[in-house]
């Protein structure tokens, strides 16, 4: 028999998360596109509570990259008070990597580490403008963020989802997990944005979804 979850958002809810971060993703498509010099297209967030084993299938199932694309993925935990935790990862393929450094004047012989320093603030950026967007209106206050990190550097997409978000290596049973991805109009650029809220912080998400709905 399949496992009932406990943790789950009603229609309302979902729908106001989805409003929610749609008008954060403005917010970072605006800081993204003036940075890259270039239109930003976003997609609708998809919104989903997962049970930590498929996880994996899900980033695979949902990319923008091929499975056997080679990809660059950047991490960023982030924090709101005791209440709410989780962790940003933006994924970009070599190809993306290649346009951001000729936007920013690197040549394809240029440092890696000088492109890697590009990846991680745009990691920054990207997931700082998305993930402030959504604690002004839920919280009414910035989110704490640790510095990006590298989860991966030029890998196999399936090898690095495969690594990373196994079950063994998540130290959580269920996740609110959003995934966004961003393209660059008449550029080679696409992103996958994911963000992975922990169990304890589902239940604060609720609470200020609830007090949103009952002030309208």
């Amino acid at each position: 028999m399949g496992f009932m979850l406990k943790i789950s958002l009603t229609d309302d809810e979902k729908d106001l998360l989805k409003e929610t971060f749609n008008l954060a993703l403005g917010q970072a498509g605006d800081k993204l596109a003036r940075l890259l010099k270039s239109f930003v297209d976003l997609s609708v967030p998809e919104i989903e509570i997962l049970e930590a084993e498929r996880v994996a299938e899900k980033v695979l199932q949902d990319t923008v990259f091929s499975v056997s694309d080679s990809v660059t993925a950047l991490a960023q935990s982030f924090s709101h008070g005791t209440r709410v935790d989780g962790e940003a990862v933006v994924i970009f393929n070599s190809q993306t990597v290649q346009t951001v450094a000729g936007i920013f004047g690197l040549d394809s012989v240029s440092e890696h580490s000088q492109k890697i320093e590009i990846m991680l603030e745009l990691t920054n950026i990207i997931a700082g403008a998305c993930l402030n967007g959504i604690a002004n209106q839920l919280f009414n206050g910035d989110m704490s963020f640790k510095p990006p990190v590298v989860l991966a550097d030029n890998i196999d997409l399936t090898k690095f989802v495969y690594s990373s978000f196994q079950r063994s290596q998540l130290n959580w049973d269920h996740t609110l997990m959003v995934k966004i991805t961003f393209n660059l109009k008449d550029k080679q650029f696409k992103s996958d944005l994911l963000i992975f809220v922990s169990e304890q912080a589902i239940e604060a998400v609720r609470k200020a979804l609830q007090r949103l709905l009952s002030e309208m």
